[in-house]
């Protein structure tokens, strides 16, 4: 008897990081948030901006994480500030071009990094301007067999 395998999406949360009005070669982190002890195969993270004038320079919103597992110790790298220093310690996960002050919005999955219970998303804002607004969202990505 062959198995079926599927996957199925979850519900999308509220914001779990408001990028507010972030400035420019600035960092922002959510806090740490708990996939739980059963944890899902993938999450699909939802980010979105909207710069407040037409952007310049590399015109990127950059997405990394970092993870933990005991919400303790969590990997190193910038989460705030404007210094780079150990940001190469970040996981990368992609970013969002802005090449227009339209609202931006791309998708992405924390699928091929490291599974740890605890994980923080961080934002750096490269489009050298600030944001008017932004928002993270995410939604659980589970196993669905018969």
């Amino acid at each position: 008897m062959a198995t079926t395998f599927t996957q199925a999406q979850g519900a999308i949360s509220s914001s779990i990081l408001n990028l507010g009005t972030l400035a420019s070669g600035t960092y922002i982190a959510s806090s740490a948030l708990d996939l739980t002890a059963t944890i899902p195969l993938d999450k699909t993270i939802q980010v979105e901006c909207v710069p407040s004038t037409t952007p310049t320079g590399n015109k990127k919103l950059w997405v990394f994480a970092q993870f933990s597992l005991d919400n303790s110790s969590f990997g190193t790298g910038p989460t705030s500030g404007t210094t780079t220093t150990d940001e190469e310690d970040l996981h990368y996960i992609g970013y969002v071009p802005c090449n227009s002050t339209a609202t931006h919005r791309k998708f992405f999955s924390l699928q091929g990094l490291p599974v740890a219970r605890y994980v923080k998303l961080i934002c750096k804002n490269d489009m050298g301007v600030a944001l008017t607004s932004g928002n993270v969202y995410w939604a659980d990505i589970t196993s669905v067999g018969t």
